[in-house]
């Protein structure tokens, strides 16, 4: 993650650079003598069964690994992969190892399927439409805010372009986006979770949700305010470098970096209209490089009484935030 946010931005310091390629592949050593020798990771590796959403979090930050170094080994990930489908239950769930241990992947069973398909779409896995289905059934009644949460991530990865600002191409997505946002607070967080993959509770639970929002409201435009809220919120959680838990601090820091990442690309030139029941009337127009806010004027005197609709159009440019008095 250090890597990826270093890549955001022009003039990267060579030494953290370096430093943080070495801490990478000692790390990623480190990891490798944890797979078990039938393939997939465990706590302790060795001679024992692997655990599902262990191996999960694997694949999830292997492939983030990969984007930054280039020294992923593939034929490790293939036969980890190789063995998470073969946990399959042929229902679009997972079996679990019973002797895994009651943390961290041992959360409801429909929110652990679910994570498990969130690892194996954002690896870009094919042949998991089942497990896609089961999530997406789910999702249907389902009004716990983490694993609305998880399935939007699942849904926007497996079906969308994969870019940050794409707008989802399932309806179902653009749904659960929409629940989503009726459980943020007036203040930002994403509340209404019951547990999460790691069986948290409390604000490291909250930060979990809300982190796992702002990577799914990051592919919508339409979620821009919400995705504003959200990162405001969870910036102001950060207590001595640190989010929480250690996972929820990893959640927090994984969609800081993909935020980061969406507003760091080049601007582009555009246009802010302001639309008073139909008419536009005002626009400004903004180059690629323009800093500062954008600022339209007073349309009182347009509000005469009765009821009126106000619109902000944003033409060309990149999403951006923005606020109405």
């Amino acid at each position: 993650m250090v890597m990826a946010y270093l890549g955001s931005h022009q003039g990267a310091d060579k030494a953290t650079e370096a430093r943080a390629i070495e801490l990478i592949e000692k790390g990623y050593k480190r990891l490798m003598s944890f797979e078990c020798r039938k393939n997939g990771f465990e706590w302790f590796g060795g001679d024992i069964p692997g655990h599902e959403a262990i191996t999960s979090y694997g694949i999830l930050e292997w492939t983030d690994m990969a984007k930054v170094w280039p020294s992923v080994d593939k034929a490790m990930m293939e036969r980890t992969v190789g063995w998470l489908l073969s946990r399959r239950d042929g229902k679009g769930g997972f079996e679990r190892n019973a002797k895994g241990g009651p943390s961290f992947g041992y959360a409801p069973q429909e929110i652990t399927d679910a994570y498990i398909t969130w690892a194996l779409a954002t690896a870009k896995i094919g042949g998991i439409e089942k497990e896609l289905a089961l999530v997406r059934s789910r999702s249907l009644e389902c009004e716990d805010s983490y694993y609305l949460a998880l399935a939007a991530n699942v849904l926007v990865t497996a079906g969308g372009s994969g870019g940050a600002h794409s707008p989802p191409s399932d309806d179902l997505a653009t749904k659960i986006l929409d629940k989503l946002a009726k459980k943020q607070s007036s203040d930002g967080g994403v509340m209404g979770a019951a547990t999460s993959i790691c069986r948290s509770g409390g604000e490291a639970l909250e930060i979990e949700t809300t982190s796992l929002a702002i990577l799914a409201w990051l592919r919508s435009p339409a979620h821009t305010p919400q995705l504003e809220k959200a990162m405001h919120w969870l910036l102001e959680r950060a207590k001595g470098g640190r989010f929480g838990s250690t996972q929820s601090t990893i959640l927090a820091l994984k969609a800081i970096v993909a935020y980061d990442a969406a507003h760091a690309t080049p601007k582009k030139p555009g246009a802010v209209l302001l639309v008073v029941d139909g008419k536009v009337y005002d626009e400004k127009r903004f180059s690629a490089d323009e800093k500062g806010s954008i600022v339209l004027p007073s349309f009182a005197e347009a509000l005469t009484p009765g009821e009126h609709k106000v619109e902000l159009r944003l033409v060309g440019g990149t999403p951006m935030p923005y606020s109405l008095t």
